[in-house]
């Protein structure tokens, strides 16, 4: 638990955890496995892995290509943390499938914004132009609440995270 309470102090991200228990990862001495997507997660973990050698904890990085896998490695005790979602995120997986990760440590989201190769600012938007959102309960839920702020769309529940479209209360 200390490995890990280090871990997440001197990378400043949101890890989650499961651990491998009684399997190979439980020597004191054998590297924390840390499953991570590679931009930023990855990145980050291998800027700050020289700190963390200092501090007598030393990772091992897999790097995963989906949002998946790493959850699904944890929850087999293949990993010892993760780092890449966030906290709805991993609610909604935790819930869809029947796993019980838990956050060790919440530090920062990731930076959302809004883009178009057509258009240079909010104002250029047409009326009834289409708008793409991530796919993912969290992100999209993110993305909705995102539109909101630059007023192009009205939530029923504009605190909730995990919107979905059918939470969109109207288009002004």
């Amino acid at each position: 638990m200390l490995r890990r309470s280090l871990l997440v102090a001197a990378a400043a991200v949101t890890l989650a955890a499961c651990g491998r228990g009684g399997e190979a990862g439980s020597d004191a001495n054998a590297p924390l496995l840390v499953g991570a997507t590679a931009v930023p997660h990855a990145e980050i973990l291998e800027h700050i892995r020289p700190t963390l050698a200092a501090e007598g904890v030393n990772i091992e990085i897999k790097v995963f290509n989906d949002y998946v896998q790493p959850n699904t490695q944890l929850a087999e005790r293949r990993l010892d943390a993760n780092y890449f979602q966030t906290k709805p995120y991993l609610d909604e997986f935790n819930a869809s499938r029947g796993t019980q990760l838990v956050t060790v440590a919440g530090v920062h989201v990731e930076p959302l914004g809004a883009y178009s190769r057509r258009f240079r600012s909010l104002a250029e938007l047409p009326d009834g132009a289409d708008v793409a959102v991530p796919n993912d309960a969290s992100s999209i839920g993110r993305s909705l609440i995102l539109l909101q702020s630059a007023g192009l769309i009205r939530l029923k529940d504009p605190a909730n995270p995990l919107q979905s479209l059918r939470d969109i209360a109207a288009y002004p």
